[in-house]
């Protein structure tokens, strides 16, 4: 095994002829190699970057989507003693927060790419003497439970965990593709560090779909090189069957999946089609890698080497970990384990006690209730203060069982609360539902707050949408929507049977672009706009949206579609103040 710790900074000294990335192919360019030197250049042309831009601080805020450039824009911070902080993401509202956590680098707008063309040019790299900065880089957990907590990672800390990993699973120059982002945790040890530390190349650019993945593989395959696959549950649950998988497979060595655990029948999907077991890590971003399962051998979690669990009388989580702050200590968690012949079950967290109408419920027992029922794949519960506390569900449900019109929701929500009533009483179920098709999770995997409060604005604001989730597709989203029964664009439309007016439709499509979307224009003018059928209160659909830059020009294309059919295609022009001012 080969392998060097960050303290040791191993990309140094790297050999004239080592790979650091993969490049795929794009269009009719061919994929390649990204050599040492290339990438050395692309460290000096940060470091140059960072000399020209003011900072007393010593702190810089990276936010990059590009491997190799934000692995390039990394070193060069350390190599200047430097505090790295990395944003979640670059949405408004996360970037704002951190206006005072050091300088921005990389794009600052959702949806804005980076690449070559926006980098600095090449410049030979700078090897000083400087020792690197006391903190390696700060992180922000999830914020699943309210506001996003800042995290220090110590360089001791990493290479701890980098080196654990690298025991347990040598990457053996094999190639490293991810689907995750390397601004968390979990992306950022296994598509960056661990590739650094253990000399093995990474994919230039996330392998964000299953076609791509598929592609991938096939030129793995044809040029005898085995790839590694960074996943995590969103992404594996999610594997076509459309796709014949199975001659591409050799070419896959192992799957990695963090964020969340993964479902048995996910698991045993993907084991089927890809003809390999997924290796499972849990851990957060507070307690570094814990333990690890594959579910085909086990459902138990095995601790990590160098990793302690035990548990109190409550069951709750004990740690003793060198990935923790403080590495001798034991720290207790919110999660609740069971101790098993293998390892533990993990019970879920000691924090979901709630009341509701004056009766004492386990969420986390509802949820396992729940998650136990026909066509039910995930479900997770959460308390909502309307009049009164209420339960509301959040349920995964199979693709034969989603329900896509008025009458088949509430046949849904009837079946689930009779199955559920032998086990709860009645005034504690779930009062309102959200079924959705894949889990809903920001780009860190987690179903955050935010999420949480998408999922049932409609609530809160009748003119909303039921938001469902979304996907991304080549040239922008697809994102499920319903109508909600009540909603109050239906007022008046019409008396026998309320429908959704079309003008409320493109109201909520240019709400959800300008959240997905930087939109420079403003609204124009609509164009081959057309309304097939109607929409009707509880119809499930989807809206896709294309967002198009070309000559100074912008536009939006969007489609709504049923089980019934097109609901609304179209156009939207849009035109920048400064041209039309002109």
């Amino acid at each position: 095994m080969t392998f060097r710790r960050l303290a040791d900074r191993p990309w140094r000294d790297r050999a004239t002829t080592d790979a650091i990335a993969w490049i795929p192919p794009e269009a009719d360019t061919p994929s390649r190699w990204l050599t040492a030197p290339e990438w050395h250049a692309r460290i000096g042309a940060w470091q140059q970057r960072l000399l020209e831009t003011p900072n007393t601080s010593g702190s810089w805020r990276l936010f990059e989507p590009d491997p190799i450039e934000f692995s390039a824009a990394l070193i060069a911070i350390w190599e200047r003693g430097d505090r790295v902080v990395l944003p979640a993401d670059n949405q408004p509202k996360t970037l704002s927060a951190l206006d005072e956590a050091g300088v921005a680098l990389g794009p600052t707008e959702p949806g804005r790419k980076s690449g070559r063309t926006g980098s600095p040019p090449d410049h030979p790299p700078q090897w000083h003497s400087r020792p690197l900065p006391a903190i390696a880089v700060s992180l922000y957990t999830s914020g699943s439970s309210g506001e996003p907590q800042r995290l220090d990672k110590r360089f001791d800390q990493l290479d701890a965990e980098l080196a654990t990993q690298a025991s347990l699973w040598p990457l053996s120059g094999r190639l490293v593709v991810s689907q995750v982002s390397h601004q968390h945790i979990y992306g950022l040890l296994f598509s960056i560090l661990r590739p650094l530390c253990e000399n093995s190349p990474f994919s230039a650019r996330p392998c964000r779909y299953p076609e791509t993945l598929y592609t991938w593989l096939q030129q793995c395959q044809a040029t005898g090189k085995r790839m590694i696959l960074v996943s995590a549950p969103p992404a594996l649950s999610r594997l076509p069957e459309a796709l014949d998988w199975k001659p591409v497979s050799a070419a896959l060595a192992t799957i990695y999946s963090s964020g969340a655990p993964l479902s048995k029948d996910a698991s045993d999907r993907v084991h089927e089609r890809l003809g390999h077991s997924v290796h499972e890590v849990y851990g957060s971003s507070e307690t570094g890698g814990i333990a690890w399962r594959v579910q085909q051998q086990a459902p138990d979690w095995t601790a990590l080497p160098g990793v302690e669990v035990s548990h109190d009388e409550d069951h709750r989580l004990w740690l003793r970990s060198r990935h923790l702050e403080t590495p001798d200590q034991w720290q207790r968690q919110a999660d609740l384990i069971a101790r098993t012949q293998q390892g533990f079950e993990l019970l879920g967290r000691a924090d979901r006690i709630v009341k509701i109408g004056g009766k004492r419920i386990s969420l986390t027992a509802m949820d396992r209730a729940l998650s136990a029922l026909p066509g039910v794949e995930r479900a997770q519960t959460l308390t909502l203060q309307r009049r009164d506390l209420r339960l509301a569900a959040i349920v995964q449900l199979s693709p034969n069982d989603i329900p896509h019109d008025h009458r088949q929701h509430r046949d849904t929500v009837k079946r689930l609360r009779r199955e559920l009533a032998a086990h709860f009483e009645t005034p504690v179920l779930p009062r309102y539902w959200r079924f959705v098709a894949s889990w809903p999770t920001n780009s860190q995997g987690k179903l955050s707050a935010e999420i949480r409060q998408r999922l049932f604005l409609d609530l809160e604001d009748r003119r909303a949408p039921r938001w469902l989730g979304e996907q991304l597709h080549e040239n922008g989203w697809r994102i499920t929507l319903e109508v909600p029964e009540h909603c109050a664009y239906v007022d008046g439309h019409f008396d026998g049977q309320p429908v959704v007016p079309g003008i409320a439709l493109m109201h909520w499509a240019m709400q959800q672009a300008r959240r997905l979307f930087t939109l420079n224009g403003e609204f124009e003018s609509l164009e081959r706009l057309r309304f097939p059928q109607p929409l009707l209160p509880g119809d499930r659909f989807e809206m896709s949206l294309d967002h198009r830059r070309s000559d100074g020009t912008e536009s939006l294309r969007l489609e709504g579609e049923s089980q019934r059919g097109k609901h609304v295609t179209g156009r939207v022009a849009l035109i920048h103040r400064q041209a039309r001012e002109s």
